[in-house]
């Protein structure tokens, strides 16, 4: 009986460096993947968690109808109720107002009317960093806009033949984006959306950064114009990682709509012109989201 054959050396070798191989394109592809779900942020989005961890609804509530508790010292040993209003009720539109109320639990000029209260604003100088601060500013300026602009509003035309300025863009585009539920799912000023279970980063990209890039092959127009006719990016299900792109797009709870039939060939140039100003933008600060306050609502 003859003898089973003896793998060659050469042959251990050549498999032990296949095998290294492929585990290092696991590792490689696994770390790709993690740098990939990294979430995106901006002052608005960040300013939302923070609120939610400093507390802020348990006595301002989440909106208008969502009343809390609190009474006045009318005279002494008289208690009479007064609910704590909103985050938004008194319409504060200025950075340094809101910076100066979460900053130090109210102003120095209403220190002795506050005194007054069964329930007192905490100050957070102690417990947020001024950074910190400014993004819950932001968030409340950007989340304001809800109340205060008027999707329907008519916007002052531009001369024929004239290029829209990029605040009256802005405007324009922001009434159209109201009209048809962008920031419902992007988030305010487009400046990040909600969770979406199942997504490839958990929530909905807003427009104003690197998610927004990345979906729409580095802001390509064309493609940006596909997404809005049909709720589908083109290019990224068709490149290198396509198979992985649509997998996450047919599995998201919360698909996006297509407007193919519902915005007509002028809107969705504007809307397009709107997404990539944004993007330009970036990131919105709470100095430049309360100029936008006055540019959107110039009451």
């Amino acid at each position: 009986m003859l003898p089973p054959p003896r793998t060659r050396p050469a042959d251990g070798k050549i498999l032990g460096v296949v095998l290294l191989g492929l585990c290092g394109l696991a590792v490689g592809a696994t770390i790709f993947l993690q740098v990939e779900k990294q979430p995106e942020s901006s002052p608005v989005t960040r300013g939302a968690r923070l609120a939610e961890e400093a507390g802020c609804f348990a006595c301002h509530g989440r909106s208008e109808e969502e009343p809390r508790f609190n009474l006045r010292l009318a005279a002494p040993g008289q208690w009479r109720g007064k609910n704590n209003p909103s985050l938004w009720e008194g319409e504060i539109t200025e950075v340094k107002v809101l910076v100066d109320w979460i900053t130090n639990g109210v102003p120095a000029d209403e220190v002795e009317k506050h005194k007054q209260l069964f329930i007192r604003m905490p100050a957070y100088r102690d417990r947020l960093s001024a950074a910190e601060i400014e993004d819950i500013a932001a968030w409340i300026l950007a989340e304001g806009l809800k109340l205060r602009v008027d999707p329907g509003a008519r916007t002052t035309p531009a001369a024929p033949g004239a290029a829209l300025t990029p605040d009256q863009l802005f405007v324009a585009g922001d009434r159209l984006a109201r009209q048809t539920g962008c920031y419902q799912c992007h988030g305010e000023l487009g400046q990040g959306g909600v969770a979406n279970p199942a997504s490839f980063k958990g929530y909905i990209p807003g427009f104003q950064g690197q998610d927004f890039l990345k979906l729409t092959a580095d802001g390509d127009r064309s493609e940006i114009l596909h997404w809005i006719d049909h709720g589908r990016g083109r290019a990224i299900e068709a490149g290198l990682l396509g198979r992985i792109a649509k997998k996450y797009f047919d599995g998201q709870a919360i698909p996006m709509p297509g407007y193919r039939d519902q915005l007509t060939p002028a809107e969705k140039e504007r809307l397009a012109d709107f997404l990539l100003l944004i993007n330009q933008s970036g990131p919105l600060p709470a100095r430049e989201i309360e100029r936008l306050n006055a540019v959107l609502d110039p009451r």
